[in-house]
C-alpha cells in the first residue's frame, strides 16, 4: 500500500465553456498533484448528459443529479488514487445536480467532499435558499468534511469590504456550516471572480475543525487559470490517501 502525503483539491467554475475553458483547464492538471477536481457549471453534452471531458484517461468523472436534468457540478478524481478507497455519495432527493459528493478513505478516516453550485440570488435581500436548502441533508455530523464551490454570495465574513452583502443568505450559509462544526478557510478578501474592473469572493471552502488543523494551503492557483471569469482555488490537506497499485489494471 502506497500513501500520498497529502490531498489537493482544485475548485473552478468553467462557465459552461467546453473548449476555451474546460478542456484547457483539464489539460493543465497533473493527476499526481491535483487529486480531486471540483468543477462548477461544466459544459455538459445535452445528448448524453455528460461533460465533453468525461473520458479523460487520467481522471474518473462523477456526475450527480437526475436523468433529464443538466447538472451544474461534477467532480474528477485522479486515477492515481486507489479506486477501492473512494465512492460516490448518492444525491439527496431534490438535488438536481447542484451538489456532487464523494467520500475518500484516508489514514485520518473517511473524508466527504461536497462540490456546490448555488445560483445567483435575485437580489441582495433575497431569502430564496437555492442550493442552501439541500445542504443540511447533504452534510453529516459524523464524518470529516470539505464543503466548497461557487456560492454566489457576498458577505463581510469572506468578501471585499466595499461589496454589498447578501446578509440573510450569507448568514444562513454561516449558520449551517457552524452547526456542522465547519470553518471557512478561504482567506478573507481573496479574489475568486474577476471581470474588467470588478472583483469579488464567491468561491469558498469550508472544512471540519479536524481538517482545518491539517490545512496546508487554500489559495488561488493562477497557473491553472483558463479564461474563465473565476479563478481556480487550490486547497491542500495534510492527510494521506491510498494510491492505486501500480501492478493492477485500472477500471474505467
Amino acid at each position: 500500500m502506497i500513501l500520498y502525503d497529502d490531498i489537493t483539491i482544485v475548485q473552478y467554475n468553467v462557465n459552461k465553456s467546453r473548449d476555451k475553458v474546460q478542456r484547457h483547464f483539464l489539460q493543465e492538471l497533473d493527476p499526481l498533484r491535483h487529486h480531486v477536481i471540483a468543477v462548477q457549471e461544466p459544459w455538459i453534452n445535452p445528448y448524453v448528459g455528460l461533460p465533453a471531458t468525461c473520458n479523460d484517461r487520467r481522471y474518473h468523472t462523477v456526475i450527480a443529479g437526475q436523468r433529464g436534468v443538466i447538472p451544474r457540478t461534477c467532480i474528477y478524481v485522479s486515477k492515481t488514487i486507489d479506486l477501492e478507497s473512494w465512492k460516490v455519495i448518492l444525491p439527496q432527493q431534490g438535488n438536481l445536480g447542484d451538489i456532487t459528493s464523494i467520500q475518500i478513505d484516508t489514514t485520518q478516516g473517511p473524508i466527504q467532499i461536497h462540490n456546490v453550485y448555488n445560483p445567483l440570488p435575485r437580489g441582495r435581500t433575497s431569502r430564496e435558499l437555492g442550493t442552501l436548502a439541500h445542504l443540511e441533508r447533504t452534510l453529516s455530523q459524523d464524518t470529516k468534511q470539505v464543503l466548497l464551490g461557487d456560492f454566489n454570495l457576498h458577505h463581510p465574513q469572506w468578501g471585499l469590504e466595499f461589496t454589498p452583502p447578501h446578509a440573510f443568505l450569507g448568514g444562513k450559509l454561516l449558520d449551517i456550516t457552524a452547526r456542522y462544526g465547519m470553518a471557512l478557510v478561504t482567506p478573507k478578501g481573496t479574489e475568486t471572480w474577476k471581470a474588467r474592473t470588478s472583483a469579488s469572493t464567491i468561491d469558498l471552502c469550508f472544512l471540519s475543525r479536524e481538517l482545518e488543523e491539517r490545512l496546508v494551503q487554500c489559495r488561488p492557483n493562477y497557473a491553472l487559470e483558463a479564461s474563465s471569469d473565476h479563478i481556480p482555488i487550490q486547497t491542500t490537506l495534510g492527510v494521506k490517501a491510498i494510491e492505486e497499485p501500480a501492478n493492477e489494471p485500472r477500471r474505467n
